[in-house]
């Protein structure tokens, strides 16, 4: 049935394939044709934030003007303001220049987070890939000349840093 299904719905870029087994039978899912493969694609529980991802993720969808992938990138710089604000704490994470940062200065909070939870030499890669995923997403959002490839780049960045505070707050497990 699967076959048939997919066969029915390549036209529009879809297929069914076999998402995850609950007792040992499958799980089938749709699937993007050339998609993406989800390392965490169970929601993270943030329901703020897991509903701006599906949103990014439907905008992305059907993005083919700059004005929307401009849009994208807008979305993908709410979805990282959101999730800093459910994870920070501003008795636990400290700003490195003790500026207390404002509800909406999502790189003040992003950086307060990555900076107490992944402290020294050895974090500064994942660090840093926090950092540009936002400038990633500030640039988007103001890019004239926005496309797709820089849309779904930027939807790819916005997920993986949701994802890195996930395991960070113990909201995703990860294999010992």
């Amino acid at each position: 049935m699967a076959r048939i299904y997919s066969k029915e719905l390549q036209a529009d870029g879809w297929r069914i394939v076999e998402g995850k087994q609950i007792s040992g039978r499958p799980i089938f899912v749709a699937e993007g044709i050339g998609g993406r493969t989800d390392i965490f694609d169970e929601p993270t529980g943030w329901l703020k934030v897991d509903r701006q991802l599906q949103e990014v993720r439907m905008r992305l969808d059907t993005a083919d003007s700059e004005e929307e992938c401009q849009a994208v990138g807008l979305l993908c710089r709410e979805v990282l303001i959101s999730v800093g604000q459910a994870v920070y704490d501003h008795v636990k994470h400290k700003s490195p220049d003790g500026v207390v940062p404002s509800d909406t200065d999502a790189g003040r909070i992003l950086e307060s987070i990555f900076v107490t939870e992944l402290y020294g030499s050895t974090n500064e890669e994942a660090r840093t890939h926090a950092k540009a995923a936002l400038r990633l997403a500030l640039a988007l959002q103001h890019k004239r000349t926005a496309d797709y490839k820089t849309a779904a780049l930027c939807a790819e960045a916005t997920v993986s840093v949701v994802n890195l505070l996930a395991v960070i707050s113990r909201r995703r497990r990860v294999a010992s």
